[in-house]
């Protein structure tokens, strides 16, 4: 028994020696922290650089090196976070594990960090950076150097959204959010097919769902569609819910102020009436029938609603003109003028260019010039009965037919499309006019 316990005892100590030899552990050295650097010491933050990049840091990794000459350190032995506060100690840190040797941070994403962080709105405020260096979770980590960035973030408030062309180039009108919610209305004038996008605060901007036959449905995918309104023109109320990715147009078709019917004018897109010998403190409530288009009917019917749009009161007994029209809030709200209020003729003003588009104002066709006050031309191949319209993309006015004359202009919301005739041979070139002032357009 003792000679098989020696025995034992003596292999043990021949694989301990043998574990022990010269060579045999790799250790590894060079471990420490980084040198950070950051490109700025002062940040004012803004909607317009959202999207731009503000600031950016860069580090170098200490090379590891090992007791063998012969072997190399793994190169992803060391892992690198970002560690980012507001106090110098480092209090409380928002932290992000790195995958290079630099960070770059865009104006949205700097803004949020500083105000996750507990920045205040409009006013400058450190930020602390640095680098923290693991080789192991039982290691004692490295920091780098703290680069010191004065930071100035703002709120962006979601309580308005713009109305875009379809050309996202000009701003039609906003629509309005006053709790935030993701929930825009408002009322807005447009004609029909009218062509559009919704731009929020943030950036974010929706389109039509990109599939047939799901109109009034939103979508921020790449490819989204043009949004577009139905068969009307005139007045609308719009909702757009971000939420449910939905949105509305109301076209308002009769408006009634205590019971009597109001007079629309397309040209100054107002309602009005005129009231003889009301009594003293009179209230006014006008209210409207109009068409709703939504996800539900899509373009191809409607449902009838009755909106309530303002009401006020007449102080005074008499005689007065009521009008009604929509303000820049996006809400109705009355004009009263004591006694019958005559028409005035409406300034116009000419844009410096008009433009053929498709009916349904999704392709351009041409560009017209301005060769005289109100007056605008262009080079065009025609095709026989092809319909198009006149827009005047600056102050979003869309042209069509009159009815009654082919080559009478109308922007009234019963305007007809405008078409060419077949009193030509297809692929000749004609100069297309447009007269403003006289209101007439053809074609030689």
């Amino acid at each position: 028994m003792k000679t098989r316990l020696y025995t034992m005892l003596l292999l043990a100590l021949v694989m301990m020696t043998g574990c022990n030899k010269d060579g045999d552990d790799i250790l590894l050295r060079g471990f420490g922290a980084s040198q950070l650097t950051a490109t700025a010491t002062d940040v004012v933050l803004q909607p317009s650089n959202n999207a731009k990049m503000v600031l950016s840091l860069v580090w170098d990794n200490r090379e590891l090196l090992t007791s063998d000459s012969s072997k190399t350190a793994p190169a992803n032995l060391i892992t690198n976070y970002m560690q980012v506060s507001a106090s110098a100690d480092f209090a409380t840190v928002q932290q992000e594990t790195m995958t290079s040797l630099s960070k770059a941070y865009l104006g949205a994403d700097l803004n949020k960090l500083a105000k996750d962080l507990g920045l205040s709105e409009g006013q400058a405020g450190t930020l602390y950076f640095r680098i923290m260096s693991s080789e192991g979770a039982n290691m004692e980590p490295a920091y780098s150097n703290v680069c010191k960035v004065n930071v100035t973030p703002f709120t962006i408030h979601m309580n308005s959204l713009s109305v875009l062309n379809s050309a996202k180039t000009d701003t039609i009108t906003h629509l309005y959010s006053p709790t935030e919610n993701g929930i825009y209305t408002g009322f807005m004038h447009a004609t029909a097919w009218l062509n559009c996008w919704f731009l929020e605060n943030d950036g974010t901007i929706w389109g039509n769902a990109p599939v047939d036959g799901h109109a009034f449905e939103i979508s921020t995918a790449s490819d989204a569609w043009n949004c577009w309104f139905a068969d009307g023109g005139g007045d609308w109320q719009v909702t757009v819910d971000t939420k449910a990715q939905t949105w509305s147009a109301a076209n308002i078709k009769t408006v009634t102020l205590n019971g009597e019917a109001m007079t629309y004018d397309s040209k100054t897109q107002t309602w009005s009436l005129l009231l003889r010998d009301v009594a003293a403190n009179t209230a006014l409530k006008a209210s409207a029938s109009a068409w709703l288009y939504d996800a539900t009917t899509r373009t191809d019917t409607y449902k009838e609603e009755t909106l309530q749009l303002a009401d006020t009161t007449l102080t005074a007994a008499g005689t007065y003109t009521v009008e009604l029209s929509i303000g820049s809030d996006a809400q109705y709200h009355f004009t009263v003028t004591e006694g019958e209020k005559k028409p005035d003729e409406p300034t116009v003003v000419f844009p410096s260019k008009l433009y053929m588009y498709t009916t349904d104002g999704t392709t351009l066709l041409a560009t017209m010039e301005q060769k005289g006050k109100g007056i605008y031309t262009c080079q065009y191949t025609p095709k026989q009965w092809e319909n198009f319209k006149f827009i005047d993309m600056e102050n979003n006015v869309w042209y069509g037919s009159d009815p009654n004359d082919l080559f009478t202009l109308s922007s009234d919301g019963s305007a007809w499309n405008i078409w060419f005739k077949d009193d030509f041979t297809e692929g000749k070139q004609f100069t297309i006019t447009a007269n403003l002032n006289t209101m007439k357009w053809s074609y030689e």
